[in-house]
């Protein structure tokens, strides 16, 4: 039915060669349809869903350093709040230490003012008793040496 052409010793029937060439383009139509355009699509959609996925990783990403950026900002500044408290209440206790400190000094000045003075006053009772008991004394003592009163 078809006849052939030799070209450098192969037969090479045209007939059969356009018929091969209408097949193959045919086969190339039908899995292009059927399975490249699908397949490629599928790809397309992957790729654009990675990509979103790829852009909120980011987005989740910024947002945690910022997240993780204030939270250490305000970790700093309950730091700097909390030195400052911890000095102004050190501050406060010296200052009632002191206070105290100074009260228990009057006290005890006063105190001892009072036990100085109740000293002399006694001390000045106790040499005027003695003076007289010394003076009643020196007179039994004159009397028993003499043997008469004096």
């Amino acid at each position: 039915m078809f006849s052939s052409v030799n070209i450098i010793g192969i037969d090479i029937i045209p007939g059969l060669l356009v018929i091969q060439g209408l097949i193959f383009l045919f086969v190339l139509w039908f899995l292009n349809k059927i399975l490249f355009k699908p397949v490629l699509k599928i790809i397309r959609e992957r790729e654009e869903r990675t990509e979103g996925f790829l852009n909120q990783a980011e987005q989740v990403d910024e947002k945690a350093e910022k997240t993780l950026e204030l939270y250490n900002e305000k970790f700093r500044q309950a730091r700097k709040e909390a030195v400052e408290l911890k000095r102004k209440i050190i501050l406060e206790g010296a200052e009632k230490r002191e206070a105290v400190i100074d009260k228990a000094r009057k006290e005890a000045q006063g105190f001892l003012e009072e036990m100085r003075r109740n000293i002399a006053e006694e001390a000045e009772r106790t040499k005027k008793t003695l003076h007289q008991q010394v003076d009643a004394i020196g007179r039994i003592m004159a009397q028993k040496a003499l043997g008469r009163s004096v």
